[in-house]
C-alpha cells in the first residue's frame, strides 16, 4: 500500500521526468516565446482529465479499472476500454525507454548500441514493478526530492553562471492564442498519462479520500517546476535556438561552467533524469501490468514480466531513431492519442458509472 503523499511523488516525478529533457511545449507547434502559456494550458487541462479518473478511482476504492470497468460495461468493453489505456502505458513505457538510450548514445555515447542501454533500464523497470506499488511509492519520495534539487540548482546555476540572456518573453501572444494551444497538446497528453496511473494505483492508495488533492497537486507543482525551466530556456536560449535542439535543456546546461566547480551541468543533469525516466518506465510497466491482470485476473508480477520480455526487442532494434521519437511527441500524434484515451477509455466509464448511480445502483 501507498500514502497519498507517495502518491503525489509518484505522479509529479513521472510527469516532470517525461517533460523535462524534451521539453515538447518548446518543440512543438510555433508558440516560440508564448510556450510558457502553454505549460500553464496543459497543466490546468491535464488536471481537469485527471480528476476524472480520481473521481472514478476514489468511488472504487478497493478496485482498479481492470476490475470497476468490467462491473459497469461488462466484461467483453470493460476488458477493451481497460486494455486500451493500458497499452498506451505500456507503449509509452517502451517509447521513453527507447528515447533515453538514444539521448544517452547521442550526446555521450556514440559507440554504444542502443540495447545495452535500453535493457538494463528495462529490466530495472521489471524488478521494480514485481516489487510492487509499496516499493515504488517508497522510491518516489527519494528520487523526487533529489531531482527536484538538482533542478533548481540547476536555475540557480543558470542565472549566475549562464551566458547573457537572449531576450525577454514579449510581446505576449503576438500571434494568437493558436499556437499556445497547439503547443500545449504534447505537455497536455503527458500530464494526463501520468495522473491517470491513479486508476491503476488507487486500490493500493490507502487514504482514498486524499487521492484527487494527490494528484492534482502533483500535476500543479510539476507544472511550476516545468514552467520555471521552460522560462529559463526561452529566455537563455531564445525561442528560435530552442526549437533547433532535441534537448534544448541539455543545450542551455552544456554552457554553464562553474571556474574549479563543475565543468559539465549537462552531465548531472543527464543523471538526474536516468532516474527520472527509469523511475517513469517502472510506473508505466507497473500500471499496464495491474490493468491488464485485473481485467484478466492474473497476478500482475507476472504480467510485468511477460511485458518485459516481449518489449526487448523493441527498444533494442534499430528502426527508429530520435527524430522518430521527436515526431511521437508531435501535436497531431499525440492529439490524437489524447482523445483516444479519454473518449474510449474515460468517458465510457465515467457514462455507465453516473447512469448507475442514476438509477440508484452501487
Amino acid at each position: 500500500m501507498i500514502s497519498s503523499r507517495q502518491l503525489f511523488f509518484t505522479i509529479a516525478l513521472a510527469r516532470i521526468s517525461a517533460l523535462l529533457v524534451l521539453l515538447p511545449v518548446v518543440q512543438s507547434g510555433d508558440a516560440r516565446q508564448d510556450a510558457w502559456i502553454a505549460v500553464i494550458l496543459a497543466t490546468a487541462a491535464s488536471v481537469v482529465i485527471v480528476y476524472l479518473g480520481t473521481y472514478l478511482a476514489s468511488r472504487y476504492p478497493e478496485k482498479s479499472l481492470g476490475h470497476f470497468a468490467s462491473d459497469l460495461l461488462g466484461k467483453p468493453m470493460g476488458t477493451i476500454v481497460t486494455c486500451l489505456l493500458a497499452l498506451s502505458f505500456y507503449a509509452l513505457c517502451l517509447i521513453r525507454t527507447r528515447l533515453m538510450s538514444l539521448v544517452l548514445i547521442s550526446h555521450f555515447m556514440r559507440r554504444t548500441p542502443g540495447w545495452a542501454l535500453a535493457v538494463p533500464v528495462l529490466l530495472t523497470a521489471m524488478y521494480g514493478a514485481m516489487n510492487g506499488p509499496d516499493t515504488v511509492g517508497r522510491a518516489s519520495e527519494f528520487l523526487f526530492t533529489i531531482m527536484i534539487m538538482i533542478i533548481v540548482g540547476a536555475l540557480i546555476m543558470s542565472c549566475i553562471w549562464g551566458i547573457d540572456r537572449v531576450g525577454g518573453l514579449r510581446p505576449v501572444l503576438s500571434r494568437g492564442l493558436r499556437p499556445v494551444l497547439a503547443a500545449s497538446v504534447p505537455a497536455t497528453f503527458l500530464g494526463l498519462v501520468s495522473g491517470l496511473q491513479v486508476l491503476a494505483l488507487g486500490r493500493f492508495t490507502v487514504d482514498k479520500r486524499r487521492m484527487t488533492r494527490a494528484a492534482a497537486l502533483a500535476l500543479i507543482v510539476s507544472g511550476l517546476v516545468l514552467l520555471a525551466v521552460t522560462i529559463d530556456v526561452l529566455t537563455t536560449l531564445g525561442p528560435t535556438q530552442a526549437q533547433m535542439y532535441v534537448t534544448p535543456v541539455l543545450a542551455l546546461a552544456s554552457s554553464i561552467f562553474i571556474e574549479g566547480t563543475l565543468e559539465r551541468l549537462d552531465l548531472v543533469l543527464m543523471a538526474s533524469w536516468l532516474l527520472g525516466i527509469t523511475f517513469d518506465v517502472t510506473t508505466l510497466l507497473m500500471s499496464s501490468a495491474i490493468l491488464i491482470g485485473n481485467s484478466f485476473r492474473l497476478d500482475y508480477r507476472k504480467v510485468a514480466f511477460v511485458l518485459t520480455l516481449l518489449g526487448i526487442v523493441p527498444v533494442s532494434h534499430r528502426f527508429t531513431d530520435i527524430f522518430t521519437m521527436r515526431r511521437l511527441h508531435s501535436i497531431p500524434v499525440t492529439g490524437i492519442w489524447s482523445v483516444v484515451i479519454v473518449a474510449g477509455t474515460l468517458m465510457p466509464v465515467l457514462i455507465a458509472h453516473l447512469l448507475r448511480q442514476r438509477k440508484g445502483g452501487s
